[in-house]
């Protein structure tokens, strides 16, 4: 494996997110390195760089399969290169696979190693951040980012590691309720990117996640700007699709709106677009492409092991939501709490819970999911929803109002729901908001 190859699956690997241009490309970088292992069994960088390969295939395609051949050949090239500086690369990737596997602790564990051999590189930092971020140690998640800092190498290394930190950072500042220091760092991570004429793909994700970061605050017309440069510099972007479909369905065209997560579930068919794309069809009234969606929801959810693992938290939204497997839902939520303490996992329990009619239990883990400040129409509407079942109405009001406040069309359906319950809960009549909550699926 030459140098240049090596640096750049590290910087693809450690771009969240990040594709390749091609994936023809991937494809024949497998095919080269397996020729070369077969080849020369010993060579440990060879085994390396097949694994980020694998694990950079699995990104791609949304195969789960590729993480497994991910981790073989990095552990076999840590059978023969271990507890030496040069065993970091090898670390840093599987720390990577354990992340995209929801394996945190393990995640962590591996950032952790591969700092500890010494090689004086801290791009460790940013997945030790990652798994602690996902894991809800969010202080403990700042203070890995800023390890990410560097005297040594050149100033395009040095401008990486800086790229690393700040559309990192970015996501802790938007869960801290920051919106606006959120976008201002993950601009800069743009600009950065762009500067350093990164591959189209890591620059495509940096716009993707600033247009979240603007949808999130209600910003749709920044968010479809971004979303569209990303879709300008890498056409077909999955990522990129899916946002801009969550865009014109906020503006009811939820025609549009379906065509562009069909281009997205085309290229990675990931359940959370599936049921967007199924709850599009029930807007327009089409019942019929709507069940086919969610069909492919649970189908996908249920199509390996690893699978049913890093899925657990959508299934469990998608069960909520739609009013089936109401048991499972709970039982998947709180799996994946198990593991992962974000606020969004605390959200989905709470969620779950509420659809079971334990809306004080509901309450409890929505405290969680609300406790950093977080602004996000999705978590108002559902603490909106909760304590309005508890009879709080100045509690329910307060949230359902700031989720319409911060998007009027945050959701195709629910959207309407937080309307008509606020219609209620001024005038004391209506269906009970968990009847709400059912009538609306």
């Amino acid at each position: 494996m030459t140098k240049k190859i090596a640096i750049l699956l590290f910087a693809l690997v450690l771009a969240p997110g990040a594709l390749p241009a091609q994936n023809e490309t991937t494809d024949a970088l497998i095919k080269s390195l397996a020729i070369k292992v077969k080849m020369y069994p010993g060579d440990y960088k060879a085994y390396a760089g097949l694994g980020a390969a694998y694990l950079q295939k699995g990104r791609e395609t949304g195969d789960s399969a590729d993480y497994e051949l991910a981790k073989a050949a990095l552990s076999r090239s840590l059978d023969l290169m271990s507890n030496d500086p040069a065993a970091a690369f090898a670390m840093t990737q599987m720390a990577a696979a354990c992340m995209a596997e929801h394996q945190f602790d393990q995640a962590y564990i591996w950032a952790q190693k591969a700092l500890a051999v010494g090689s004086g590189d801290p791009s460790p930092w940013a997945i030790a951040g990652d798994a602690l971020a996902d894991m809800g140690d969010y202080q403990n998640a700042a203070d890995a980012y800023s390890m990410l800092k560097t005297v040594y190498g050149s100033e395009d290394e040095q401008q990486a590691i800086l790229y690393q930190r700040d559309s990192r950072m970015s996501y802790l500042r938007l869960v801290a309720g920051d919106a606006q220091g959120a976008i201002q760092l993950m601009q800069g991570a743009v600009q950065t990117a762009t500067a350093m004429h990164m591959p189209a793909e890591n620059i495509a994700w940096s716009d993707y996640q600033l247009g979240e970061e603007y949808f999130q605050t209600g910003d749709i017309a920044h968010a479809e700007q971004a979303y569209l440069a990303a879709l300008r510099l890498y056409p077909g972007y999955y990522r990129a699709l899916a946002g801009l479909a969550k865009v014109r369905s906020s503006a009811g065209n939820y025609r549009a709106a379906a065509a562009l997560y069909d281009k997205a579930i085309a290229a990675v068919p990931y359940p959370e677009y599936a049921a967007a794309l199924g709850d599009v069809y029930r807007a327009i009234g089409d019942s019929n492409k709507a069940q086919k969606e969610f069909d492919l929801v649970e189908f996908i959810g249920h199509l390996s092991g690893i699978n049913k693992q890093i899925h657990n938290r959508e299934l469990a939204l998608f069960y909520a939501d739609h009013g089936i497997k109401l048991d499972q839902a709970v039982v998947l939520a709180r799996r994946e709490l198990e593991v992962r303490h974000d606020v969004y996992t605390w959200d989905v329990l709470a969620w779950a819970l509420f659809t079971n009619g334990e809306s004080k239990e509901a309450a409890a883990a929505m405290s969680n999911a609300l406790s950093h400040g977080t602004k996000d129409a999705q978590l108002f509407f559902h603490a909106g929803m909760i304590y309005a079942d508890l009879d709080d109405s100045l509690q329910a009001r307060a949230f359902l109002q700031q989720a319409l406040a911060i998007n009027p069309h945050f959701h195709p359906i629910y959207a309407e729901t937080a309307r008509q319950t606020l219609a209620n809960l001024s005038t004391k009549t209506g269906s009970s908001p968990i009847q709400e909550a059912a009538n609306a699926r």
